[in-house]
């Protein structure tokens, strides 16, 4: 009885977590959205230990979409070693060119080609003006390259 109860504690410590994290922020006219790269308090006590604090666990965008209207901008918050980089509308994450991970000269992905905007590492930083002028789907990624090529830490700004 006692192993059910844990369980049944750890689906519901899940699924409340799963509905307390939004996957994606609608703002209004003229508007801005924040964004939280990181989540050093993802992982719970239940079995195996130190459940989900795994890489793909702490090293996410949340909400991982946003849409602003045309001239928003967006925060973004930094928990943890992460840098936020956003590329022109119509790039996808194919488009990125990637360094050799190891070693770690190439600790970070570094495309210039179409990037708009690449904040401080480490420090909440906030889009400049024009940064969103014309609609479209941007790709924001965590210029770190482990996080980007292997957590798959990558989002969207969805500019109407």
């Amino acid at each position: 009885m006692r192993v059910r109860k844990r369980w049944i504690a750890g689906v519901l410590a899940l699924c409340a977590t799963a509905l307390a994290i939004p996957a994606m922020v609608v703002a209004g006219p003229g508007s801005s959205a924040t964004t939280t790269f990181g989540n050093l308090k993802a992982g719970s006590p239940f079995p195996p230990a130190e459940h989900d604090s795994s890489f793909n666990g702490e090293d996410n965008i949340i909400p991982r979409t946003l849409v602003i209207s045309a001239g928003g901008s967006v925060t973004f918050d930094i928990d943890g070693f992460h840098q936020a980089a956003v590329y022109r509308a119509g790039t996808t994450p194919d488009d990125i060119t990637v360094p050799a991970f190891p070693p770690e000269s190439n600790i970070f992905v570094n495309d210039a080609d179409g990037r708009v905007f690449l904040g401080p590492v480490g420090a909440p930083s906030t889009t400049g003006a024009g940064t969103f002028a014309t609609p479209g789907k941007y790709l924001m990624i965590c210029n770190v390259t482990p996080h980007f090529a292997f957590a798959n830490m990558y989002g969207w700004v969805i500019v109407k």
